[in-house]
């Protein structure tokens, strides 16, 4: 509440008079990084009033959880960059209104995060000021940890930079997990919650007609993309054989709802069903360096760290790669398999000992995929190889490699390369292949020195990751797919191609999005997100 004089009631009227022809000016700081972002063609010329607004929204986004104590202070107001006026920053294309919904916006945040203390006039500005300059010093730190990344690289830490607003921009629209926001937009669109309800209302008359009556639904959470419920029956139900019927009743795609036993729980079901795609949360490369530092400060000590994707609750998922010990990952064109490598082998890259490991990009039909990684200090040879030939004579190299190991492992009595002293113990070894069925189509003799690693070299330190687009008996051979415990899984065109990798159905099902199934070292199969980097 604002603190008014004599008592006065705070009505639209009021709310307009608080910023009418008002100026307001932000720091000399947030200036001068509006001139460096655009001196680097990282944002297009703006005026100030929409980058006040961009450094409001940014500032938002990103302190959903930190009270504005914890705010940076400003420096001082000199050489700062001035607002016509309120309404000129919040208005729309001149017409009125608009300012109201961020003066609402503004305030209820500001109410939220200091409850029970009444504001002024001038409180409201030094409020909007400070979600102006740490908005702006926000912006920048994106920018630069993008551009950290990139190696320096302008264009691609801009195309980070972007896709990190657009994702918050398609997060929040419906007001996210931000309550504040939902507070003032809920008559423009439904609350998570009434979502739910909604869902599970239409779930239940879908049930009802389909399976019959007297099953129970409650949901669980909204998920990255699904809207995650759960079924109790009063019987026993195989939900799996009705999927159709229930997906036709609810007017959706068969790919657009997953269900699966709850283990322990008789007759429960979980039910996922896929929300409108503009209301899905985007993980991209700020949210994989997040989950990365993540894994960092937790207790966990994989030999070979890497990130398989995110779970429906958002959560970042990882795996010991020692333990798979190979993973063939397969998916048709576009379903976002070359992504999913990447973003793999970029936890590998950062996570594991570099003293201790060697990643060889064997083969890779376009190179321009894996550049990010061409100068990292345990890229093996500093090289990415894209010649299949080349590619071939490789992997004759490491099987090689691999008897001299064993012999290694013999000298000193041990039974992998663990064992061996670390003084004389050789890196572990990662060999990537893109796209197996090209390799294989070229190279006759590629596909027997990848039996023979797959076969022998785990105890050797070594490990394969294979991936291709042609998930199909020629290019899996029961030889060599016999031997690779770990199967990933995106979406596949059909459902003999699901069985191929994953030995099961279920990735004909899969949006061609990212999303994948995983079977770690032959358990069972897991639903994850992938991040988009």
């Amino acid at each position: 509440m604002y603190e008014l004089d004599d008592d006065k009631i705070c009505n639209d009227k009021y709310w307009v008079t608080l910023t009418e022809n008002t100026h307001i000016k932000s720091s000399g700081e947030a200036a001068k990084i509006l001139k460096r972002l655009e001196s680097d063609g990282v944002l297009p010329k703006m005026q100030n009033h929409e980058w006040a607004r961009l450094c409001i929204a940014f500032c938002f986004a990103k302190t959903k959880n930190i009270n504005i104590k914890d705010w940076e202070k400003k420096p001082g107001m000199d050489g700062g960059l001035e607002i016509a006026s309120f309404n000129t920053c919040f208005n729309q294309n001149g017409k009125k209104g608009e300012e109201k919904f961020w003066l609402a916006y503004i305030s209820q945040r500001m109410f939220d995060e200091v409850p029970e203390q009444k504001f002024t006039k001038k409180d409201l500005f030094t409020y909007i000021q400070l979600a102006w300059h740490n908005g702006a010093k926000l912006l920048e730190e994106r920018y630069r940890k993008a551009l950290d990344y990139c190696d320096g690289s302008i264009v691609e830490a801009k195309k980070i930079f972007f896709d990190e607003l657009a994702g918050l921009a398609a997060q929040h629209r419906d007001g996210g997990s931000d309550g504040a926001t939902q507070a003032v937009s809920g008559s423009l669109h439904p609350a998570a919650s009434a979502m739910e309800e909604q869902t599970c209302i239409k779930l239940k008359t879908a049930l009802d007609k389909t399976v019959g009556k007297g099953g129970t639904i409650q949901p669980e959470y909204g998920g990255v993309r699904y809207d995650c419920l759960r079924v109790q029956f009063d019987r026993y139900v195989d939900l799996e054989k009705y999927h159709s019927q229930i997906c036709s009743e609810l007017g959706i795609g068969d790919d657009e709802m997953r269900c699966g036993r709850i283990r322990g729980e008789a007759n429960t079901w979980h039910i996922n069903i896929l929300r409108p795609q503009d209301t899905w949360r985007q993980y991209g490369q700020s949210e994989f360096q997040t989950a990365l530092q993540q894994y960092r400060a937790s207790a966990q000590q994989f030999r070979l760290p890497v990130c398989i994707g995110l779970d429906e609750r958002g959560e970042p998922v990882f795996q010991d790669f020692a333990t798979a010990p190979h993973v063939m990952v397969g998916g048709e064109t576009g379903a976002g398999k070359s992504v999913l490598v990447r973003s793999m082998l970029a936890s590998l890259f950062e996570l594991a000992p570099q003293n201790e490991t060697e990643i060889v990009v064997c083969y890779c039909k376009v190179s321009a995929d894996f550049a990010a990684f061409k100068d990292r200090p345990n890229l093996w040879q500093g090289r990415i190889v894209s010649d299949a030939e080349e590619a071939a004579e490789i992997l004759s190299s490491f099987a090689d490699e691999m008897d001299k190991r064993y012999r290694l492992m013999d000298e000193y009595a041990a039974k992998d390369i663990a064992e061996v002293p670390q003084h004389a113990r050789p890196k572990y070894v990662v060999i990537v292949i893109d796209e197996l069925a090209d390799l294989i189509d070229v190279s006759s003799d590629a596909e027997g020195h990848l039996v023979r690693l797959a076969q022998k070299a785990r105890s050797a330190g070594m490990y394969l990751l294979l991936a291709t687009q042609r998930p199909d008996a020629k290019t899996l051979s029961g030889r060599l797919r016999d031997n690779l415990p770990t199967k990933v899984a995106l979406k596949t065109g059909k459902r003999q191609s699901s069985e191929i990798i994953l030995g099961e159905r279920g990735a004909e099902n899969l949006t061609a999005k990212g999303d994948h199934l995983v079977k770690w070292n032959n358990e069972a199969a897991r639903f994850l997100h992938g991040y988009n980097v």
